[in-house]
């Protein structure tokens, strides 16, 4: 080593020492890492045949499918007014029997097919009887 006797050549050789301990450091840690089967069975890396450009787009389009997947499954969970109706989510009495009248009044609003009558209409039959008040 040159004599210590300028600041620059004391930072020099500092900093060769410190390039050569990261040297040391880096070739230790380069030679102990896992290989590529162990990445993968530690789900650092993920088991695909594309080439390493594509990977990232294959991973992308992996997510975009799964998110599609999810989008669809919650549009078609049922209502919590549905949840309510099969007894799988409890409700205390009072908000029973406001699903028990909202249940009523749709059954009651509900369309239902026109009958034909055989001998008539209700408003031709009550057209024939005569009321009379008195």
């Amino acid at each position: 080593f040159p004599a210590l006797k300028s600041p620059v050549a004391f930072h020099k050789q500092i900093h060769s020492l410190q390039r050569a301990r990261t040297g040391t450091f880096l070739k230790h840690k380069l030679s102990s890492r896992p290989d590529r089967s162990e990445l993968v069975r530690m789900h650092i890396l993920e088991e695909t045949q594309a080439e390493p450009s594509l990977q990232a787009t294959q991973l992308r389009l992996k997510r975009a499918r799964l998110a599609n997947d999810l989008n669809e499954k919650i549009a078609q969970r049922p209502g919590p007014m549905e949840l309510v109706e099969k007894k799988i989510l409890p409700v205390d009495s009072g908000v029973q029997e406001v699903v028990n009248s909202k249940r009523s009044l749709a059954l009651l609003t509900q369309r239902r097919p026109k009958r034909k009558l055989k001998w008539g209409s209700l408003s031709d039959r009550l057209s024939s009887t005569s009321i009379t008040a008195t």
